[in-house]
């Protein structure tokens, strides 16, 4: 179990990339469409380096920076795979009869494929990052309550 002061250094990094990411998608907001690449520099002690990055990947960045600031390890999959209804109970931790049934509810689109339904893996991860954001507001808001 994570001791006191790593729990808040853990929530000062969560914090900072939550920060991080309204920044980015701000900024890039603020960008007209037309301009599909953007001029990146980072910035340390020892120097700095510029990169030009397609706004895509800056996209893939604010959503890595809100599953860190949901306290979250991000992965990044290729978009276009599908998944097994059981490989996406594994990926959310979850059984395969729950995921049938969020398919079945709605909250999770898939295709079928005979009778086999498949999903995409953005799909999974996008419900995935949805449920993790509800649990850490859950989190954050019994954390105010308590004090």
């Amino acid at each position: 179990m994570a001791s006191v002061q790593e729990q808040r250094e853990q929530l000062q990094r969560a914090k900072a990339a939550r920060s991080a990411a309204t920044e980015l998608q701000e900024y890039l907001d603020s960008l007209p469409l037309s301009e599909p690449e953007v001029k990146v520099i980072l910035a340390s002690g020892s120097g700095e380096r510029s990169f030009v990055l397609p706004r895509a990947a800056l996209d893939r960045t604010i959503e890595v920076l809100e599953s860190l600031g949901d306290g979250q390890e991000p992965s990044v999959l290729p978009m276009v795979k599908e998944l097994s209804t059981g490989d996406v109970a594994s990926l959310l931790g979850v059984s395969r009869q729950y995921v049938v049934r969020l398919i079945d509810d709605g909250r999770l689109p898939c295709r079928k494929v005979g009778n086999r339904r498949r999903v995409r893996v953005d799909e999974a991860l996008r419900y995935l990052r949805e449920d993790n954001r509800r649990r850490a507001q859950r989190l954050r808001d019994e954390m105010a309550e308590i004090g």
